[in-house]
């Protein structure tokens, strides 16, 4: 009879199971700051690696990987019911890697701020981590029993301000708890439910299971009995127990020997479900971060290029130029890697598609990258991706920017070209208006004919005009004040490389005439 008690309460525990909604919550903010006490109030489940229980994480007294556990939400009103997997995030300067890891498989995030000491420069970067991943936010204003009515009222006033200036944040709640005296807890938990319920009705917690199977693995360990487990957050797609899949990069075939969420065994998960597999034919020491647990099918490529639209972050302090070498996130990775900048043009001669190096993109800005990584990644299109310069002191906020993969072309296949600026001279002799310099013999000077040249306002200085012209694309319709007149090249003229041209207003004699031109770059 006892047996089959514990049986029926097993399998109720299962249906259970079945009916709650797995949530991704990220716990984020400045070493010491109170993530971790936070997610032991919470947690109901403890999981592997969590709350800091790895050895080096006891010795430094910080959390050095994401720790991962649990806790039920339900809203008995509505019916809805989740199971919320706590990521607690490190905060200190040097592991914004694992920080970054974090924020990829999240669905809401908590950012705490201690109330005494207000927020600090990891604080900001997990801000701009959160913002570039468009990723709700509550800010969590914590250890409010060791502070002050004034210390929390400018840590709230200061947080307000940091949230101002984010593109998709600046209406985040903000909460003022002390998780060692309780206080605030229940208020949170409610915050918690009401942005779950919201994103529900907007329809953003739908998990992407019409796909194929693709699970980024962050820890891996033996157990006796089981064999290798491995536990993950699954990106895309469904696992059941028997599907024969395969570890990426390093080519490993295994089958699924079984699988638990929440320390439940179950037959099959989803897109969103953080789990643990026993995986046959596998050992653990052979799995590091960066490998993939993925289906026969994957869409996944190992690249070390890879072309991205980008945009650069509203307060990053420095200009992204070309060559200069930047670590970039792809997953769960961090890699060096070597960028251009450039821009998508349509060339008017040509009215052919052009890709234009771009020789500066500063802070707010967006343009096209192509990287070339140090190391190889794996990766899709569509993949997300962030930008970060960690040879910056972490005093200094390093989250340059963030996009999305396009492609894996090479830098040759791109074409990429430059601008390259002419100046000529006016002449104007019996009516006949000729153009010289612009080419150095007849051969060159008929290749140019059909070309689109601009004669400058002499008032102007000819080198501001030039970067100006180099910058900006000039349209008829909208002619900007430095240009006096647009025309047309339509011939040749003699035999030493002069030009004919027809403009569309009044030109004199030795007015300074511009032809921009693309070559190639590199």
């Amino acid at each position: 009879m006892a047996d089959l008690s514990k049986e029926l309460n097993e399998l109720k525990d299962l249906k259970d199971l079945k009916d709650l909604k797995n949530i991704n919550l990220g716990i984020f903010g400045h070493i010491d700051h109170g993530k971790t006490t936070l997610s032991g109030v919470l947690t109901e489940i403890a999981s592997t690696s969590s709350l800091d229980k790895l050895p080096e994480s006891q010795k430094r007294g910080i959390t050095i990987d994401m720790g991962f556990s649990s806790f039920n939400l339900m809203k008995e009103e509505t019916n809805q019911n989740y199971m919320v997997t706590l990521v607690d995030a490190p905060g200190h300067a040097d592991l914004i890697k694992t920080v970054v890891s974090a924020a990829d498989i999240i669905d809401i995030a908590l950012i705490v701020v201690d109330a005494k000491e207000g927020p600090k420069t990891q604080t900001g970067e997990h801000l701009l981590i959160l913002d570039n991943f468009k990723i709700p936010t509550i800010v969590v204003i914590t250890k409010i029993d060791n502070a002050n009515n004034d210390e929390i009222a400018q840590t709230k006033l200061f947080m307000n301000s940091i949230l101002g200036s984010t593109q998709n944040l600046k209406n985040s709640e903000i909460l003022e708890i002390s998780a060692k005296s309780n206080i605030g807890i229940d208020n949170l938990k409610n915050s918690i439910m009401e942005n779950l319920l919201k994103l529900e009705k907007e329809n953003k917690l739908n998990r992407n299971i019409d796909n194929y199977f693709k699970m980024p693995l962050d820890h891996a360990f033996p157990i006796k009995g089981a064999g290798t487990v491995v536990t993950g957050t699954i990106n895309k797609g469904i696992v059941k127990v028997g599907d024969e899949l395969q570890i990426l990069p390093i080519n490993m075939e295994t089958k699924v020997r079984s699988i638990q969420r929440f320390k439940k065994s179950v037959e099959h998960a989803e897109a969103g479900d953080r789990v643990g597999m026993a995986l046959q034919n596998v050992e653990a020491k052979q799995i590091y971060r960066g490998c993939i647990l993925t289906s026969k099918d994957t869409k996944l490529q190992m690249v070390d290029k890879i072309v991205a639209k980008v945009k650069i972050s509203d307060i990053f302090r420095y200009n992204l130029t070309p060559k200069m070498t930047v670590h970039l996130n792809v997953g769960m990775l961090t890699v060096p890697a070597k960028v251009i900048t450039y821009k998508k043009v349509l060339d008017p001669q040509s009215n052919k598609a052009e890709n234009l190096i771009v020789n500066q993109v500063s802070a707010g800005q967006e343009c096209y990258c192509s990287f070339e990584l140090d190391d190889k990644v794996l990766a899709e299109a569509g993949d997300r991706i962030l930008i970060t310069r960690l040879d910056l002191p972490p005093t200094t906020l390093r989250i340059c920017g963030h996009g999305t993969v396009e492609s894996f072309e090479s830098l040759k296949d791109l074409d990429i070209k430059k601008e390259v600026l002419r100046d000529g001279i006016v002449r104007i002799d019996k009516g006949r208006v000729s153009i010289e310099y612009l080419a150095p013999s007849k051969s060159n000077a008929e290749k140019l004919i059909g070309e689109k040249v601009y004669v400058i306002d002499k008032s102007k200085n000819i080198e501001e005009v030039k970067k100006l012209l180099s910058e900006n694309d000039v349209i008829d319709s909208e002619r900007p004040e430095y240009i006096k007149a647009i025309g047309k090249l339509k011939g040749t003229f003699g035999t030493k490389g002069v030009l004919v041209a027809d403009f569309d207003a009044d030109i004199g004699n030795r007015d300074i005439v511009l032809l921009k031109r693309l070559r190639r770059w590199g």
